[in-house]
């Protein structure tokens, strides 16, 4: 996911130096939330930038790593200052301005800011610029027309201005974050974290992220479900604000895979009509659908185990795996469909997946891989090999590459693994339908795209170069067309496949012409990570997810 640092209080309390900017990269940030300010703002321009001093900074977030999409913005007098504004916007890339509300809450005030505001959005438009407005207390808690002064502003700019809500202030104010989140989703642009814990007073004390009163699981759903970058702004510190905001960082990232208040629709899609049909609704998670093409069943997990159902009838029931009772969404069957290979994390393991056979109506499981953390995508037309993503520590480090294994007879210990790609993080690999070569995604040009290999690895080529993330490629079983999942690519990155998030089905021939887009829908991860086509090549089974929010 994409995380900003809010700069004004790590300058406030760090100063704004080179080993300020080294450290917010140690931390982990890519992104960063800076103060600009058209002239002086005496006493503050250590934490409020002066453009005409930005360069210096600017030079810094290159050196270390860290981009800057969007900057508060102070003026004296927008309209007077709206061609350097604007100029300083295009200079340096910035994609959403930041101001606030006026001082003088009157409705007079209000749409005398909406007049300049409107007309400077307009201006920003030219260098595809967003202007957004933050909220404070006091916009929240005044009214106007029924509505707060904040909703009010944003209602009179028509449109042309967006929002970026502080829901710590929203919450201080004693509304609820993520209603007025979900009521403002059309204009809200990103989120924007404080946290604040109320004594035994009732009087708020703010907090580090995440330790108040805020309900920070849903308003991270919020967020993730519309793309939007989310921005840690830690004022208060009773430690090291640094440490803060790494804390903040590493605990949203675990948010990531939170599948609280979804509900899942198991589909199918026609690729030549674009048509969907809805086979059930479930009111928990499942994911991955394999087509049982013998039985026109369709097999998926959900809660750990392994369940099948029926197309014609609607029959859900578990297939029993034994001791494989926490199986993640990467699972194939065999060529014959006499046996489903899962992968399975013991419990109380940690980060750990390994494959496992078992019988197709279900049965004891037996193990392929002991090394672990391994993710199944693909079984060989001939059954006698799986192809699957590894974790394994090289001598450079953690790597993330497509491995192969023969599959044992029973009894039989398991063979050696092979490694079959190097460099970036590979995944997903599934085999041509002659079994001549593995199908994949891998990050080693940038953003994750469709690679085609020989089964070796040799002959590696790129199949999708465009400016999204595309994952988990699957051949039809004609072999002529590939169907793949595909990340919008400013939303996460490029080794994130996340659930909850607006995603595309694409289609291309299988030598990579003609690709186009089939759907747009509310899912990811869980939503095509295994292939689900048909025995004509013409349909495909999917999961769509659908957010349960308050």
């Amino acid at each position: 996911m994409r995380f900003s640092a809010m700069l004004f209080g790590v300058f406030s309390k760090k100063g704004c130096s080179e080993e300020t900017v080294k450290q917010l990269s140690d931390a982990g940030y890519k992104l960063a939330e800076p103060c600009v300010s058209v002239d002086v703002i005496e006493g503050f321009d250590n934490v409020i930038v002066p453009m005409e001093r930005y360069d210096k900074l600017s030079e810094l977030f290159d050196i270390y790593g860290i981009s800057v999409y969007s900057c508060h913005l102070f003026s004296s007098d927008i309209m007077a200052d709206m061609d350097k504004i604007v100029s300083f916007g295009k200079k340096y890339g910035i994609k959403q301005y930041v101001v606030k509300s006026p001082k003088e809450l009157t409705k007079e005030a209000l749409q005398a800011a909406a007049f300049e505001y409107r007309a400077l959005a307009e201006r920003l438009e030219e260098i595809g610029c967003q202007l957004l407005i933050h909220n404070e207390d006091d916009d929240i808690k005044t009214k106007i027309n029924g509505l707060s002064a904040y909703e009010y502003l944003l209602e009179i700019c028509l449109g042309k201005v967006y929002a970026q809500v502080d829901v710590g202030w929203a919450m201080h104010a004693g509304e609820n974050p993520v209603s007025l989140l979900w009521r403002n989703k059309e204009l809200v642009k990103s989120v924007h974290y404080k946290d604040f814990k109320k004594d035994s007073d009732g009087s708020y004390k703010e907090v580090r992220i995440g330790d108040g009163d805020l309900d920070v699981a849903s308003v991270f759903q919020f967020a993730r479900a519309n793309g939007l970058i989310q921005i840690a702004d830690q004022d208060s510190s009773d430690g090291d604000i640094m440490d803060d905001l790494k804390h903040f960082r590493e605990s949203f990232s675990f948010l990531s895979q939170c599948r609280d208040d979804s509900v899942s629709y198991l589909n199918i899609l026609d690729t030549v009509t674009g048509k969907v049909k809805v086979l059930h609704k479930f009111d928990k998670v499942i994911e991955a659908p394999n087509w049982v093409k013998s039985t026109d069943t369709l097999i998926f997990n959900s809660e750990g185990k392994i369940w099948s159902y029926k197309i014609d009838s609607g029959e859900t029931k578990e297939i029993p795996s034994g001791e494989c009772d926490n199986c993640n969404n990467d699972h194939v069957l065999s060529p014959d469909e006499k046996y489903i290979a899962v992968s399975h994390g013991a419990k109380g393991e940690g980060f750990t997946s390994r494959i496992y056979i078992l019988p197709i109506e279900g049965g004891e499981p037996r193990l392929i891989t002991p090394n672990t953390p391994s993710f199944l995508h693909g079984w060989s037309p001939d059954g006698k090999e799986l192809a699957y993503c590894a974790f394994r520590m090289q001598d450079d480090g953690m790597q993330v590459d497509i491995h192969t294994i023969e599959v044992p007879e029973e009894g039989e210990d398991a063979p050696s693994e092979k490694r079959v790609t190097m460099g970036g993080f590979n995944d997903g690999p599934e085999y041509s339908p002659d079994g001549k070569r593995i199908w994949m995604n891998s990050t080693r040009s940038g953003l994750m795209q469709v690679w085609r290999m020989n089964r070796d690895g040799s002959d590696l080529t790129q199949m999708t170069d465009n400016e999204r993330n595309n994952w988990f490629p699957h051949v039809s079983p004609d072999g002529e067309r590939v169907i793949y999942l595909s990340y919008a690519k400013d939303e996460l990155d490029p080794n994130e496949h996340l659930p909850n998030m607006n995603v595309e089905l694409w289609l291309m021939d299988y030598d990579g012409n003609n690709k186009k887009k089939l759907l747009s829908f509310f899912g990811g991860q869980g939503s095509i990570n295994v292939n689900s086509w048909s025995e004509d090549s013409r349909y495909v089974a999917f999961v769509s997810y659908e957010l349960m929010h308050q």
